[in-house]
């Protein structure tokens, strides 16, 4: 495959990203893609071109719905887009001095496309996607910084109608709906703990991650310990203000789950060992008591036809000796283990 930030560099090369987007469900290339994106989105040095290519090309991962795809881009690159927004938001027209104070009419061109591009993007997922939480309050902090979502232009309104509509007829299943939030929620806890591990946090961003933690609500008891044990070195930190003793609390505090969730994976193996053994034990007493039961009835059953026939007619008792009943076909169901 070709170099992705040179085909991020120019127009002419940005057709070479359909190789990438044709393997995306490879693990190798979602993960090369992702750290590019957010390399290219994050550097002050990247050049506008870029900037507004890799946006494109975001965009254009997140149309396909693939799920590996939108939970890798709900990582972290929904904040890095969140970002561009609130940057430009200060200006005074939307994205034209985006990129110069004193911009000439390629950057104005360039800024707009990507400030626009960015607020579409994030306005659509937020309808396609209204159970991934880092997306949706993403949504809800821009709205409630007076964020003016524009109409659509860079998006067809009737695909993004089409696949709303079809979200929203498939959260009409209550079961598929609590599945589908039960598994988001789980995702989105994994996220912010990679976050967390990897120490990429402000103090404006320390901060939301432990309100984003605490807004989780489906989590089991390992992840509510997580989030009361981050929440408490949180407030520590803001008493003493000591940063390297915050994070080797923190380190500390994702170890501890990490055990406890190795540990739980090991009951839950041999709960299921157990349970397996003692089905299977249990499948197999039935079987062979099934059996023994279905033979005797087949003797019984044979033993009375011998008799009701030597009775009925005592004339015919040298064929009977000869005589053979059918035996019944019994096709015994295996039982799945």
């Amino acid at each position: 495959m070709k170099n992705l930030k040179e085909c991020l560099s120019s127009e002419g090369g940005y057709k070479n990203t359909k190789q990438f987007k044709e393997n995306i469900q490879d693990e190798d290339t979602l993960n090369y893609v992702i750290e590019t994106l957010e390399d290219i989105l994050q550097s002050s040095k990247s050049q506008p071109m870029s900037l507004v290519l890799s946006m494109r090309l975001t965009k254009e991962l997140m149309d396909l719905h693939y799920d590996c795809v939108v939970h890798s881009i709900s990582n972290n690159i929904v904040y890095m887009i969140e970002d561009i927004i609130m940057a430009d938001l200060k200006k005074n027209e939307r994205g034209k001095f985006y990129f110069s104070d004193q911009p000439n009419q390629s950057l104005i061109l360039l800024g707009n496309t990507l400030v626009r591009l960015a607020l579409e993007c994030i306005f659509v997922w937020n309808l396609w996607h209204p159970n991934n939480l880092a997306i949706t309050q993403v949504y809800q902090r821009l709205i409630d910084k007076g964020v003016q979502f524009p109409k659509l232009h860079y998006f067809s309104a009737q695909k993004v109608k089409e696949y709303y509509m079809t979200v929203k007829e498939s959260s009409k299943n209550g079961t598929l709906y609590r599945q589908q939030s039960l598994m988001l929620h789980e995702q989105y806890f994994e996220q912010l703990k990679k976050t967390i591990e990897k120490n990429q946090y402000s103090n404006v961003k320390l901060h939301e991650i432990n309100e984003e933690l605490k807004q989780i609500k489906h989590v089991n008891e390992n992840q509510k310990q997580f989030i009361e044990n981050f929440n408490r070195a949180y407030k520590d930190y803001l008493v003493n203000n000591k940063i390297e003793e915050f994070n080797n609390q923190i380190q500390s505090i994702c170890l501890e789950y990490d055990e406890l969730q190795s540990q739980k994976k090991q009951n839950s193996a041999i709960q299921f060992c157990t349970y397996s053994t003692d089905k299977q034990s249990n499948q197999l007493s039935r079987s062979m008591s099934s059996q023994n039961s279905q033979r005797k009835n087949e003797n019984d059953d044979k033993q009375q036809s011998i008799e009701q026939l030597l009775h009925e007619n005592e004339l015919i008792q040298a064929q009977i000796q000869s005589f053979e009943i059918p035996k019944t076909n019994c096709n015994l169901k295996k039982s799945e283990i």
